[in-house]
């Protein structure tokens, strides 16, 4: 789709959501504890999303894109993401202050991104579990006026997701149904990109699951998947033996409170005229820029995957040197990160190394028994749960002291999933059923699975 086409479109929406907002702040005073308690975990991971951005903005110039493979339209694609993220943030202040509530600040972060390939697969990461958050979520929104506005911004963040995973050679959409997950499974996510927040902050009404690490290597195939181990590298469960997370808490300060809704109107008109003008701006430079990058875009089209090609300069350490990574909370993630990024890349060049995860793969879990507080004593078998969309399966594994002495498990992945799936430790079967937080052991981990082409029956 052309981007005049999609300024358009963006246009269009603008203007057919913007009464939702105002609905929600004439009626803040009716919402509930509830509901306020999730617009403000809904503003956390939204303040989460919109620095992840931001700094990557700051960090990465147009031409880091272009040397790693990723086309110019995809740059002002991104800026429009960007643009979003920030639109929410105000939108959701806003719908808080109504109801006399301080809107929760950002906290201090730190992404394991040390360059764009990196950024691009987080991105795509960061996207499908904040959709994941607001579908898991709907079921416990009593007010319709926020259940509207959420479900809106949880279909923006679906394309999102989309485009990121297209950029990375994946399936856009390879399941009919997206997967909804718990606040506790969200946090346990998110909360190990969060560094610190204010003392003076209430804590957070979740607590992060014991950990699991999922060990697969794959790379990409002609249906398009991109690397299960650089994802679960970039997004990995808390290790609740380092930081204590469930005390993560929320800033008390209403010094950037929109309590006015006009100011949000702005906001949102001020955001997308910048947008527009960015993409402009972009236009203008890649424009110049074309003949320079002409022989790098010949060599990207020749090369699979194309766009996840990855500078061969030093490991890009210009991108790198730039980027502060908190070493105390984050440094394994983002060694192993980078370690992942590389392997992808020469993945890229040697497809015959490797092969994609499919159903019927062998995968390695390795849960962080030392973190939990269940009794294993008497425990001979547990369940890897896989879950993807609506569909939840259960595949029994028997333990012993070895596995809970950091030995790991060995599981096939079942058929009937395919895309993004989350992978939970439970105590019981919960195949076709609801997954409770009472059932987890471990998790989510992060697994990409290959999708099967469908059949259409024609």
């Amino acid at each position: 789709m052309k981007v005049s086409t999609l300024s358009a479109l963006s246009t269009l929406f603008a203007g057919l959501t913007l009464a939702a907002p105002v609905d929600i702040a004439k009626r803040g005073s009716r919402f509930s504890e509830v509901d306020i308690t999730i617009l403000q975990f809904a503003l956390t991971l939204e303040h989460l999303e919109n620095t992840f951005y931001q700094e990557a903005f700051r960090t990465f110039q147009l031409q880091d894109f272009i040397d790693a493979g990723f086309s110019e339209e995809f740059v002002i694609n991104l800026q429009f993401i960007a643009s979003d993220e920030s639109t929410h943030v105000s939108v959701l202040q806003s719908a808080i202050s109504s109801a006399g509530v301080a809107p929760v600040q950002p906290c201090q972060y730190s992404f394991p991104v040390t360059d764009v390939a990196s950024f691009v697969t987080l991105s795509a990461v960061l996207e499908s579990i904040g959709t994941s958050a607001y579908l898991g979520a709907a079921g416990f929104v009593g007010s319709k006026d926020i259940l509207t506005i959420a479900a809106s911004i949880m279909a923006t963040e679906g394309l999102h997701t989309s485009l990121q995973r297209s950029s990375l050679g994946a399936i856009g959409a390879p399941d009919p149904f997206f997967t909804p997950l718990d606040a506790n499974a969200v946090f346990t996510l998110a909360a190990q990109f969060i560094v610190s927040c204010p003392s003076s902050n209430a804590a957070l009404p979740f607590t992060s699951f014991p950990s699991l690490t999922v060990d697969a290597q794959q790379c990409f195939n002609e249906a398009g998947s991109f690397g299960a181990s650089q994802v679960q590298e970039a997004v990995s469960a808390t290790d609740t033996t380092s930081a204590d997370y469930a005390t993560i808490t929320w800033a008390d300060s209403t010094d950037t409170a929109v309590s006015d809704i006009a100011d949000v109107t702005t906001t949102v008109d001020t955001a997308t005229e910048s947008a527009t003008d960015a993409a402009a701006a972009v236009s203008t430079t890649t424009d110049a820029a074309a003949s320079a990058t002409e022989s790098t875009e010949v060599a990207a089209a020749t090369t699979a995957p194309a766009r996840l090609r990855v500078r061969q300069d030093a490991n890009s350490t210009d991108a790198t040197s730039s980027v502060d990574v908190n070493a105390t909370t984050t440094a394994d993630a983002a060694v192993a990160t980078d370690s992942a990024v590389s392997a992808a890349s020469s993945e890229s060049s040697s497809a015959s190394s490797c092969s994609p995860i499919t159903a019927g793969s062998m995968i390695n879990l390795t849960p962080d028994f030392s973190s939990s507080r269940h009794d294993f004593s008497r425990v001979t078998e547990i369940f890897v749960t896989f879950v993807e969309g609506l569909n939840i399966i259960s595949i029994a594994v028997q333990i012993n002291q070895g596995i809970i002495g950091g030995g790991g498990m060995s599981v096939q992945v079942p058929s009937g999933i395919g895309g993004q799936v989350f992978i939970f430790i439970t105590i019981i079967d919960i195949s076709g059923r609801s997954l409770s937080d009472s059932d987890v052991l471990f998790g989510p981990a992060i697994l990409e699975v290959s999708p099967s082409l469908p059949s259409l029956g024609f």
